[in-house]
């Protein structure tokens, strides 16, 4: 169900999130989204509120980033979508820790929408 539509709507909010572009990020984020980290949970709310604080501070990666994808497996099951898998993040010449990921995207009949975000880092296989 509209799984190339889905990669570009996950790549264009990626891009969205480190271009600091609050507004897509809105759009594209259902009202109950939320991110789950080893840190706690983050409302939509409470996300946006924070990036925009770290636009208007500057402290904000600095020199942009970009996302890449290790592993990715995409299930749907009904109109509800989820992505799983592993990848890092690029900040000007850092390339950040290896996370697992996993995302629940829902299709509302005329566009994707992200109700949730987990990541943690990957555990290392011996």
């Amino acid at each position: 169900m509209h799984q190339d539509d889905l990669k570009q709507v996950r790549e264009n909010w990626y891009s969205a999130f480190f271009a600091r572009d609050v507004a897509h990020l809105a759009r594209v984020q259902a009202d109950n989204f939320m991110v789950t980290t080893e840190r706690g949970v983050q409302s939509k709310k409470s996300q946006i509120d924070a990036i925009s604080s770290a636009k208007s501070s500057g402290s904000w990666f600095p020199q942009g980033g970009q996302k890449y994808d290790t592993e990715l497996t995409i299930q749907n099951s009904g109109g509800s979508t989820t992505v799983t898998g592993q990848g890092y993040t690029i900040s000007g010449q850092s390339q950040g820790p290896v996370v697992a990921f996993s995302e629940n995207w829902d299709w509302d009949g005329a566009a994707w929408r992200v109700v949730s975000l987990s990541y943690s880092a990957a555990r290392k296989l011996n």
